[in-house]
């Protein structure tokens, strides 16, 4: 099967399981992982065990590994075991500090962006019917 004519099938899974995965993206970002600020050693250790336990639920040999800083997540599957292609995703689990905290009208690590499910939303929505018109 071509990459081209997977996508539809991706497209699908990423609609069906859409509020689950934007259920899980919120609880890691209630997660205060604030890298920057030693007072939040705890919370980064705790973003990257969340993160491993995440990924080995989905399926992936995960570990959270020390460094001599905050400690990272590595995580492997076997993908030519089934004919997939291996890839390597690299990103931050930590968040910005979120001075000054007079600002906020709710505290950073209870937020449950409306904007960030909208444009969730609407990414998902508009990506599906793009390809299947083209298909």
């Amino acid at each position: 099967m071509s990459a081209t004519a997977a996508l539809p099938a991706v497209l699908d899974r990423i609609d069906a399981d859409l509020d689950n995965s934007l259920n899980r993206l919120f609880e890691l970002i209630r997660i205060p992982s604030i890298s920057t600020d030693s007072a939040y050693k705890d919370s980064c250790r705790a973003a990257a065990e969340h993160v491993a336990k995440d990924l080995t639920g989905l399926g992936f040999d995960a570990i959270v590994r020390p460094t001599a800083g905050h400690p990272v997540v590595t995580a492997k599957t076997n993908g030519a075991a089934n004919g997939g292609p291996r890839v390597l995703f690299y990103g931050h689990y930590d968040v910005q500090p979120v001075d000054p905290l007079d600002l906020w009208k709710t505290p950073h690590s209870n937020r449950r962006s409306k904007a960030c499910q909208a444009a969730a939303r609407s990414f998902t929505d508009a990506a599906p019917a793009t390809t299947r018109a083209s298909s």
